[in-house]
């Protein structure tokens, strides 16, 4: 495997990463947010 190969691997991975963390704490804001809908300014 070159370097180039690996570079993009990584990335996809980090950037696969960071897409499911995002998700995980869109959907605890949605989950515990139930309660209280008043938005604090993010959707």
């Amino acid at each position: 495997m070159n370097v180039y190969a690996y570079a993009g691997f990584s990335y996809l991975f980090t950037a696969a990463i960071s897409l499911f963390m995002i998700g995980v704490v869109v959907l605890l804001n949605k989950l515990m947010g139930n309660n209280n809908s008043n938005g604090e300014g993010m959707e």
